[in-house]
């Protein structure tokens, strides 16, 4: 019965970690256990884990005792930052047969990434002649899979963020949706269309850049910058507009980035954007949302990864303090695991760069 119970979702970034375990239904997701830790910098870095113990170590005890709830498997689906992954989209010829689309599937990594095709691992999906293709570094993957086996816990499945997310955030919507991940060092832009992902951009703005311009601007400590960020973030009334004159000059650049990918993409397809979802930690910088709808025209909110899960063990006595202090967003690529491990063949229900077997 231990290996019957559904996956686990495990986030990784260089920030932090994230896991969410859901039972029941994937109509009907129920939240059972979930839990995260900030990582001291140096542990994982850019992507690569530096401190393989210590890394063994954070994981053993959050999977062991989290913060809610409890686990009950080994088995779990993970996510790599999108700045890890290559995505490359492209279109197949006409009737062309299994082995004729194998071959052209390889050329095109060959072409598109740049690492020799023995250094990659790689999965795609095909929708009416459309590739998504996707690829990882094998020595990352390989990297993580090692500190797995030591202990003893068994991936399932591994995804570039992005679906992870859109799985949390999108669900089967069939929008037209730009969901702007902005964590601490990157900001990733992916785009869907009739929930197919449809471009994936990242940038260098992001989180902490915002933080050092507070930090340099105000002559205040990174921690007090941390805090203006979130407490004030774009709200002119307060500290005299200094915090949202400074980070409104650093959010131009988001800005741009998407009016640019709008662009491409409404030439390419003849398509509009309809809709923009807020990720990652900085989503929450107050007034965020609002001031991205009035610049970009365009609906923009902070994406609800609970909406439709049944939370109700975090109102148990023992956790609601708690309970209250957790930011739902920053579990959202986690909650997409799990909700990829209730479905019953979660290795193929996704485009996994697990090597196979």
């Amino acid at each position: 019965m231990f290996f019957e119970k559904p996956p686990f979702g495990l986030n990784f970034s260089d920030h932090s970690i994230e896991i969410v375990s859901l039972g029941e239904s994937i109509e009907k997701p129920k939240l059972l256990a979930m839990s995260r830790v900030i990582l001291e910098p140096g542990i994982v870095e850019n992507g690569r884990i530096l401190q393989e113990e210590e890394l063994e170590l954070i994981l053993k005890n959050l999977i062991g005792k989290p913060q809610f709830g409890k686990i009950n498997t080994n088995k779990f689906i993970f996510t790599l930052p999108e700045s890890k992954t290559f995505i490359y989209f492209f279109e197949l010829a006409e009737n062309l047969d299994r082995e004729k689309v194998e071959k052209e599937i390889e050329s095109q990594v060959i072409h598109n990434f740049p690492f020799p095709l023995k250094d990659l691992y790689f999965d795609f999906t095909i929708k009416n002649r459309e590739v998504t293709l996707i690829a990882a570094q094998r020595d990352t993957v390989d990297d993580f899979l090692s500190v797995f086996r030591r202990l003893q816990i068994l991936p399932v499945a591994l995804e570039a963020e992005s679906l992870s997310l859109a799985r949390s955030l999108i669900g089967a919507a069939q929008e037209i949706i730009l969901i702007a991940d902005i964590g601490a060092r990157t900001t990733n832009f992916s785009f869907f269309d009739e929930n197919r992902l449809k471009l994936s951009i990242s940038i260098d703005s992001a989180g902490d850049k915002f933080s050092r311009a507070l930090m340099e601007k105000l002559n205040i400590s990174f921690q007090e910058a941390e805090e203006s960020k979130k407490e004030i973030g774009l709200n002119p009334e307060r500290e005299e507009g200094k915090v949202f004159l400074i980070l409104q000059k650093e959010f131009q650049g988001i800005i741009s980035e998407i009016k640019k990918i709008e662009e491409y993409f409404q030439k390419k397809t003849g398509k509009s954007l309809e809709k923009i979802i807020l990720a990652g930690g900085s989503a929450s910088i107050l007034n965020l949302a609002d001031y991205l709808a009035d610049n970009l025209e365009k609906p923009v909110l902070i994406g609800d990864p609970w909406e439709k899960i049944n939370i109700s063990i975090l109102k148990k006595k023992e956790y609601f303090e708690k309970a209250l202090e957790v930011v739902p967003i920053l579990y959202a690529p986690a909650i997409g695991s799990a909700l990829l491990g209730l479905t019953t063949t979660p290795e193929k229900n996704t485009i996994n760069l697990l090597p196979k077997r």
